[in-house]
């Protein structure tokens, strides 16, 4: 979700976050996917993307929270 208001044209293309469902930290889930709707939004139109993946980065070699260490308390760790 971006922070700033902004009006794109038709087809700008659109960077969807990706993390882990259970907990913010978890650095090996970190990505993104462009997604783009060739004729949309129109006017009086929003565009909705969602996107989900099955597990994180092949081979993450990234420091950080690891998915075993995840204790589900708060949804950060």
């Amino acid at each position: 979700m971006h922070t700033a208001h902004w009006q794109p044209i038709v087809g700008t293309p659109i960077d969807v976050p990706l993390g882990h469902k259970d907990a913010a930290f978890v650095r090996s889930h970190f990505d993104a996917i462009e997604a783009r709707v060739s004729d949309a939004p129109r006017a009086n139109e929003i565009v909705v993307a969602v996107a989900v993946t099955a597990s994180g980065r092949p081979l993450a070699r990234v420091g950080g929270l690891q998915v075993s260490e995840i204790e589900g308390r708060d949804g950060l760790r």
